[in-house]
């Protein structure tokens, strides 16, 4: 009758007794047979002297290896001045064919000039919008700069780094900023002293931004010129600039930008274009001129071809 009025009571010493094996005996007892079962087998003579060979087999190794990296060094360092030294002396070379090339460049203009008196101020126009002669005018100058290295705490420990030390500025970034200063009435920009044209371009690279083929490094400062305070209001009220102070604000990036009541913008070599054109197998179509595809695109507005004011 006691286990009529307890229906439940066989099913939970079922579980209670289940709970309890499992707790006391965790290890299967598949486990436990195949253990019993299966003795180690008879340990041989040659076990202890072939672990002994191979661990001096695995040391020669990791010391002939060591040996063959420390000899190499040397080496591997002499290579790598060398090239820091070709690389630095072809920059010096190359700027200073840049220079001789923006000297004869001036002194070809100063002699057509003398002989087309009639359209100086045409050409000078020209020569202004094309980036082919400095230009000298109040206007407004925009510093952007990376955020600051982590400090080391007041403890001396190194305080802790962020989850990325990749670049926050990029090259979009600069087309922005850059690409507002054209919409605002700028009529000459330049990056870092690189006087920006009509078929300028900026992208990135690695860790650099690149403008046109040259490598630049952070800071960045971008100086336009033009009327001070429209472009200063145009600026302001951009969204461009908005972002950029977030950016200030989240990420720690510096972004200052204030008017110049005097900038200098040296000029640039200016280049001939090169055309490409269908061949003569092309279904003989004619051979119409169209914009070379080895010239890169360009990534800012073209600068306005009046003269800044002075």
């Amino acid at each position: 009758m006691a286990g009529a009025n307890q229906p439940g009571a066989a099913p939970a010493s079922r579980s209670s007794a289940m709970l309890d094996d499992l707790l006391n005996n965790p290890l299967d007892p598949g486990y436990r047979l195949a253990w019993t079962e299966a003795p180690p087998g008879p340990r041989r003579w040659w076990d202890g002297p072939l672990l002994w060979v191979t661990c001096l087999a695995v040391g020669l190794l990791l010391a002939m290896s060591y040996q063959l990296q420390h000899r190499s060094a040397p080496a591997r360092e002499e290579a790598r001045k060398d090239l820091i030294t070709r690389i630095e002396r072809l920059q010096v070379a190359g700027d200073s064919l840049d220079a001789r090339a923006k000297a004869l460049a001036d002194e070809v203009a100063g002699l057509r000039n003398a002989q087309l008196p009639g359209n100086g101020d045409e050409l000078k126009r020209l020569e202004l919008a094309s980036g082919a002669l400095a230009v000298t005018g109040p206007g407004v100058r925009i510093e952007l700069a990376e955020p600051a290295a982590p400090t080391t705490a007041a403890s001396g420990r190194p305080g802790a780094a962020g989850p990325s030390q990749a670049a926050v500025l990029h090259d979009r970034d600069i087309r922005a900023v850059v690409n507002q200063l054209w919409s605002g009435g700028a009529e000459a920009v330049a990056v870092n002293g690189l006087r920006l044209t009509s078929t300028s371009f900026i992208r990135f690279a690695g860790e650099s931004v690149l403008v046109d083929f040259q490598p630049l490094s952070p800071p960045y400062a971008i100086e336009a010129i033009g009327d001070r305070n429209g472009l200063l209001v145009d600026f302001a009220d951009s969204g461009i600039a908005r972002q950029l102070k977030t950016m200030a604000a989240v990420d720690g990036i510096r972004f200052e930008f204030a008017g110049k009541s005097s900038l200098r913008l040296e000029s640039v070599t200016v280049s001939q274009p090169n055309y490409a054109s269908l061949g003569a197998g092309a279904s003989g179509a004619s051979a119409v001129p169209s914009p070379s595809s080895t010239q890169p695109p360009s990534s800012t507005q073209p600068p306005s071809s009046t003269e800044s004011p002075r």
